[in-house]
């Protein structure tokens, strides 16, 4: 069973068919939500009255809570994977079979970060109210399960010092290294490439504090950079500046990403707010391709700054790093080989045997 979340680009049938080509059944259902803007304002205002965080009772729809019920009645599970934090919401459901919990993110670390740079004092104080919530939330959904799953070894420190007392298996990301890997096609001169789809939180700081405090610094220093934006939603200036100047260009929703990544001299990723790993960093190294982060962009990932990767956390540095990869050819050219090596170690198949390895070691304790 899935969600099918908006924009718009999610919702093609081809996506569900290749999940069926995989599943013995898919169920697709929708955000009830995301659909009117004003019951989203109505639910975030009654949340405040909740002990619940609001991502909680956001995924609590009553068709998937009937179909849980249908299912475990007329198959047999083995075990149950559930997919991220606020689907912990259907837990009842399934209370005595085996699970695990797949952490993508430490979600209340995620949203302290979101709190910690949201200038808005409203909607700082809401966040601030949602992430007590989700703190304490976060730890008790964990601890019902047999196992839960974390992307890193640093996501798995923060919850042990969270108090979660279910087993913590690191599983990391990974990519597809027969999919994602270098071409060898001509890369453009002077060009920086952004990722991300920009409605989402994470990435639409990201790319406005990449926009307002690094790029102007970039443009000065070096006026001959080019930067292109891929994905969805950009902000109104990045969207204005694409049709007036040459070197700004605004793709919109893609649906292959290695065109653009094969061509862009360095790839940047100026996260500032997140949990997790980024799979757009894996992505790029399987590709080849030399990387500008933040810390928080790269963390979790085993990479060592200046040697696979480049590291910045203030705009100048950013920028300066930047800059340097795009003059300097063979700093470029070598951090791009030791990316790709990083890279092998994250193949999708190798982790595939890590997580297999959960599976069975749930079902198996849960069996004595």
């Amino acid at each position: 069973m899935t969600f099918l979340q908006l924009p718009e680009h999610e919702l093609k049938e081809e996506n569900l068919k290749h999940l069926k080509s995989f599943c013995k059944a898919v169920y697709p259902f929708e955000i009830p939500l995301d659909i009117s803007k004003a019951k989203l304002a109505m639910a975030l205002f009654l949340n405040l009255f909740s002990p619940l965080p609001f991502v909680a009772k956001k995924y609590d729809v009553p068709l998937m809570r009937q179909k849980i019920r249908e299912i475990i009645q007329t198959e047999h599970i083995d075990l149950v994977h559930v997919d991220m934090l606020p689907l912990t919401a259907y837990t009842n459901e399934f209370e005595n079979l085996p699970k695990i919990l797949v952490n993508h993110n430490v979600e209340s670390i995620r949203l302290y970060r979101w709190f910690k740079t949201e200038p808005n004092p409203v909607k700082k104080a809401y966040l601030g109210i949602q992430w007590l919530k989700l703190r304490s939330f976060e730890r008790s959904a964990m601890n019902k399960f047999d196992g839960c799953v974390v992307v890193s070894e640093i996501d798995k420190e923060l919850l042990i010092k969270m108090k979660v007392k279910s087993s913590l298996f690191v599983v990391p990301n990974g990519t597809n290294i027969k999919f994602f890997k270098p071409s060898n096609g001509k890369v453009v001169a002077n060009s920086v490439l952004w990722i991300g789809h920009m409605d989402v939180h994470t990435n639409k700081d990201a790319v406005l504090y990449f926009w307002k405090d690094i790029y102007p610094i970039l443009q000065k220093k070096y006026p001959e950079v080019k930067v292109t934006f891929v994905g969805t939603a950009p902000p109104k200036a990045i969207a204005v500046a694409a049709r007036t100047d040459g070197n700004v260009r605004v793709t919109g929703f893609v649906d292959d990403i290695r065109p653009y990544i094969d061509e862009a001299a360095v790839m940047v990723v100026p996260i500032r707010i997140g949990s997790g790993t980024r799979l757009k960093i894996l992505d790029a190294m399987a590709m080849g391709k030399a990387i500008v982060s933040t810390s928080v962009g790269c963390e979790g990932l085993n990479v060592n700054d200046g040697k696979d990767i480049l590291i910045a956390d203030d705009p100048e540095g950013f920028s300066d790093k930047t800059i340097e990869l795009l003059k300097n050819e063979d700093k470029r050219v070598n951090l791009e080989k030791n990316a790709l090596e990083l890279a092998k170690t994250y193949d999708w198949d190798l982790i595939t045997q890590r997580q297999e390895a959960v599976y069975q070691d749930v079902i198996r304790r849960r069996s004595l």
